[in-house]
């Protein structure tokens, strides 16, 4: 049987392809030919798509088993040929099904990476105006009143009052310090008092750009670690929820995000004083207050003081958590959205793993338990028995 001159022709272009030899000219006459009809799928699972070389070695390979059948293999190259700069471009290691229907589809399937989140969080003045804080930063940011706001050598964003202007010093303004998901204080806020604030992510802290009041009270939501600048003519309360927790010379954690079952107060060093309600509690340091979202009783109890700082120390730190909890430690940290499929009870987990790690580290190491496994989904993780 005769050899079709066209099957040798597309043949050689073939060949001077898989060796980038192609002009411009028979570039086009390699895509035309393949712009016909039919519909066939190619699947090159992550162990082939390892290199370039081995995408064009497919690709001929599949070309030459057609040709010697006697069958049309125009219905995989447009998939290839028209588009052979996007595909040799994806990520090495993915999975890729290639597919023409009446246009066009490349679709690629390949293991994601989810990186941790960031140092960075936005000060809100009181006029609304917005400044992005990162690292880097230095001298002065804005001026709010008779205080001057600034990051200053020891890389801490500064409020310092001055009383040069006395009708400026009683114009009390509020300032909020913020962070979405996936981000944490770049630097210590330290305020007029003195007072030292980090937040971790999802959090907030509302104060005024200088304590001219009997009491400096402050606002936060989500996570905040605090180091109090005592002063006991001028008592520090925190408000948060319906709760307030006041300073007697302290270093303390507030965890108080929204998803979580419980609020807890954790004291570091000196003395602080919960209330809600009518309701009152002293802690020692060491001990955390804990009052369920759905309760009004507090609870006094022993703290792990490693896992409740260990944000702030830059890992996660795990003694029989249970695994929800962990999950949403993860969600906010590395800003994705968590879904279960099927029943997960009874798992709980204990170790230690940086913050700095991407998320499928995170996972897999989790996933060693063989009682949970994992799958990502652009920004949202499935979670299956």
């Amino acid at each position: 049987m005769p050899i079709d001159p066209q099957k040798i022709r597309i043949q050689e272009l073939a060949n001077k392809y898989l060796k980038g030899q192609l002009s411009s000219s028979e570039q086009l006459e390699f895509d035309e030919w393949f712009k016909s009809e039919g519909n066939e799928n190619i699947y090159i699972d992550e162990n082939i798509a390892e290199s370039e070389d081995k995408h064009r070695q497919l690709i001929l390979s599949r070309i030459n088993e057609q040709i010697k059948q006697d069958i049309k293999v125009k219905t995989i190259w447009p998939r290839i040929a028209v588009a052979a700069s996007v595909l040799l471009a994806l990520s090495i290691g993915g999975y890729f099904i290639l597919n023409k229907t009446s246009t066009l589809q490349i679709v690629k399937y390949q293991k994601q990476e989810i990186v941790p989140g960031i140092n960075k969080a936005t000060l809100t003045l009181a006029n609304g105006q917005k400044i992005i804080l990162t690292r880097g930063l230095n001298g002065r940011l804005a001026q709010q009143g008779s205080t001057l706001v600034q990051v200053n050598s020891s890389k801490s964003i500064t409020y310092t009052a001055s009383a040069v202007n006395s009708s400026l010093a009683t114009r009390v303004q509020l300032n909020t310090l913020s962070t979405v998901r996936g981000e944490q204080s770049p630097y210590p806020l330290v305020l007029a008092d003195g007072t030292k604030v980090w937040l971790n992510a999802e959090s907030s802290i509302t104060f005024p750009t200088s304590f001219s009041e009997k009491e400096r009270i402050v606002k936060i939501t989500g996570e905040v670690y605090l180091e109090v600048s005592h002063d006991a003519a001028h008592p520090f309360k925190v408000k948060v929820r319906d709760q307030t927790i006041e300073d007697l010379g302290t270093q303390f954690n507030i965890n108080a995000y929204p998803d979580e079952p419980n609020m807890k107060t954790t004291l570091i060093n000196g003395s602080v004083k919960i209330s809600k309600g009518s309701q009152s509690a002293f802690l020692k340091p060491g001990f955390q207050a804990v009052v369920s979202t759905s309760g009004s009783a507090i609870i006094v109890q022993a703290a792990d003081l490693d896992q409740v700082m260990a944000w702030k120390n830059g890992s996660f730190e795990f003694e029989g958590t249970p695994l929800n909890d962990i999950m949403r430690q993860i969600s906010r940290w590395y800003d994705v959205d968590i879904s279960y499929k099927g029943t997960i009870e009874g798992i709980e987990f204990g170790g230690s793993i940086s913050r700095s790690k991407n998320i499928n580290e995170i996972l897999s190491v989790l996933e060693t338990t063989k009682g949970v496994h994992f799958k990502i989904e652009g920004r949202r993780i499935l979670v299956m028995p």
